[in-house]
């Protein structure tokens, strides 16, 4: 656990922003790359990922907060510090996905395409953001007597939580989950698919991927739904099968509209090779703790 990495004076670098910088970029650069083979100009694809940085780290901070509320009340300015930690995944993934489609529909990009070519991109993104939460001592886990569990050091939350208890890497699930499906994800995508397929298969293996390891997870008693024998259920595993039931619909619908427009292109049901998008392009398929102990801001 390691929450700064480096100070001198009253300038200090943050592992959670560090990590979440280095997140973005290094998702932005592949996500530049599988563009410009999709034919989406380079500017498009700039503005995109604008786009989708502010809608995420907006999405995701406004839930941490109205979530958190109370730990902002005495505070408000401590809503802009970022590098303290303090997002919620899931607000940023939903108000990032549901805005980007909206620019891309208006900017007349073609959605599914652009969506191919950011979700391996935005999986390795959520999995290098993860080693922050671990740094960063957040978003921990459930103690557990396997052989790879944790011990935080005396002082932080998950020690005052389970004091002398190893828990779960829940952390280190997730950022292994976001590498393996950015890498599923790629291998996926080494054959014809319809516009939407990548994306959507994305969306639907993340949330199974995230509604298992979230019963690694610890979250306090406000976060659960109710239990059924001895699993409790939380409100981002009800999102989360919110995610798979719709991405399961999408690509049902996404399929069957392939098909349909298949007769017009030889029949063969396989999508024409991409066409270069200008600026704009039409679109061709639409789409309290005891002292010393301070509860880390997570990323849930």
């Amino acid at each position: 656990m390691h929450p700064s990495l480096f100070r001198f004076h009253s300038f200090e670098i943050h592992s959670y922003g560090l990590m979440l910088a280095i997140a973005f970029l290094v998702a932005i650069q592949m996500f530049l790359v599988r563009g410009k083979k999709r034919g989406i100009s380079e500017d498009s694809l700039h503005t995109i990922s604008l786009v989708i940085l502010i809608l995420a780290i907006v999405g995701g901070r406004g839930l941490f907060v109205l979530t958190h509320w109370a730990d902002y009340k005495a505070d408000p300015l401590g809503v802009f510090r970022l590098w303290e930690g303090g997002l919620m995944l899931y607000g940023g993934y939903i108000l990032a996905i549901a805005g980007t489609i909206v620019y891309v529909r208006r900017a007349k990009i073609p959605v599914w395409r652009a969506s191919d070519a950011v979700a391996p991109a935005m999986a390795l993104g959520i999995g290098i953001g993860r080693i922050g939460c671990f740094l960063n001592g957040c978003c921990f886990g459930l103690p557990t007597h396997l052989p790879w569990g944790v011990k935080f050091p005396p002082g932080s939350y998950s020690s005052y939580v389970f004091p002398g208890s190893a828990i779960h890497p829940s952390q280190l699930y997730l950022m292994a989950s976001g590498v393996a499906l950015c890498l599923i994800l790629l291998a996926l995508d080494r054959k014809p698919r319809f516009d939407g397929f990548i994306f959507w298969t994305g969306v639907a293996l993340d949330s199974v991927f995230r509604f298992g390891i979230d019963f690694t997870r610890y979250y306090d008693t406000t976060s659960y739904l109710g239990r059924i024998g001895n699993l409790s259920f939380n409100i981002n595993q009800l999102l989360s099968a919110g995610l798979l039931i719709l991405s399961l619909v999408m690509l049902r619908v996404l399929s069957r509209r392939r098909s349909a427009a298949a007769p017009s292109e030889g029949g063969t049901g396989v999508p024409s090779a991409p066409r270069p998008v200008a600026e704009p392009a039409p679109s061709v398929s639409g789409g309290g703790a005891q002292a010393g102990a301070v509860e880390p801001r997570s990323s849930t």
